[in-house]
């Protein structure tokens, strides 16, 4: 009797699969069940990587320099890279019963790009006081967004402060 049952389910399975529409439900329905304890995370880290891509973007568009073929292989290598680290890290957590590993690197992840944004937000808006208050952290990843040295992003930052004392 289940073994009707089974041979039912592995047909209906074998004509599931014979469409293009299967194989990408088939595929998501795997990815969902791999991240499932991790759903959170691993969102988030996407998340917070486009909010990075969006910021780059306003980045670019006040320098006049905006390229989205760059940013957007930029955007899909750090996906990937990202991606890659999780399935790796969830895929221990799966196999100590933990959600530990996966939770720690989803969050690094997180971190990492939110400093990002803070170094594009910085350049934006430069007297944001909590963007401020990270400034002399940020330069360093200011000078590598903007392409320029550290110190030619202290003098911005330098100048910009003494228009701002002028006004007032």
């Amino acid at each position: 009797m289940l073994g009707h049952y089974a041979e039912k389910a592995v047909v209906k399975l074998g004509e599931i699969l014979q469409t293009m529409s299967g194989w990408i439900a088939f595929a998501a329905f795997f990815v969902a069940d791999y991240f499932a304890g991790h759903a959170f995370i691993v969102g988030l880290a996407v998340v917070v990587t486009i909010m990075d891509a969006v910021w780059g973007i306003a980045v670019s568009i006040k320098q006049g320099k905006f390229t989205l073929s760059e940013l957007a292989r930029l955007t899909i290598a750090k996906l990937a890279v990202y991606g890659c680290a999780l399935t790796v890290f969830v895929g221990l957590d799966k196999v100590t019963d933990t959600v530990i590993s996966g939770s720690f690197v989803g969050a690094a992840i997180v971190l990492v790009e939110f400093w990002s944004c803070c170094a594009s937000m910085l350049i934006i808006y430069p007297h944001i006081l909590f963007l401020r208050l990270m400034k002399k952290a940020l330069i360093g990843e200011i000078a590598s967004k903007l392409h320029i040295s550290e110190e030619e992003v202290e003098k911005v930052f330098i100048e910009a402060e003494k228009k701002k004392r002028v006004k007032k």
